[in-house]
């Protein structure tokens, strides 16, 4: 059997529901095991319990919301400056950020050192 780490034991312990799905199954990737076999592991965890959960869990994946906003009506400009177009003119690279996976728009110079607008990390690429 395999064994998780205390502190992934511990954060899973901590959680509930969908949260606690997700996190079994980023667990179970780094182990090649299935979330419900992750589960199951934890004390208090009943077969039928797991089964509920992953089945809700199934059912949400399928259904779309149709009710989403149009995203273009809600976007704004991060960097008001005036010199703010001339920079986006010299966007030529797409890149995802290391830590959240947020799409960049970067020029082509290198090395050049980002910050992230949605997690604040700092990031320097070299190629």
């Amino acid at each position: 059997m395999t064994i998780i780490s205390p502190d992934e034991y511990t954060l899973l312990m901590s959680l509930t529901g969908n949260e606690q799905n997700l996190q079994a199954e980023n667990i179970g990737k780094k182990y090649g095991l299935g979330a419900r076999k992750i589960l199951n592991m934890l004390p208090n965890q009943t077969q039928s319990s797991v089964s509920q959960s992953s089945e809700i869990a199934t059912n949400n994946q399928s259904t779309v919301d149709a009710n989403i906003p149009i995203q273009n009506s809600h976007r704004f400009e991060y960097d008001p400056s005036p010199d703010a177009s001339q920079r986006r003119e010299q966007v030529s690279q797409a890149i995802t950020c290391p830590s959240c996976g947020v799409a960049l728009g970067i020029p082509a110079i290198r090395p050049i050192k980002v910050t992230c607008p949605q997690c604040l990390e700092e990031h320097t690429f070299q190629e």
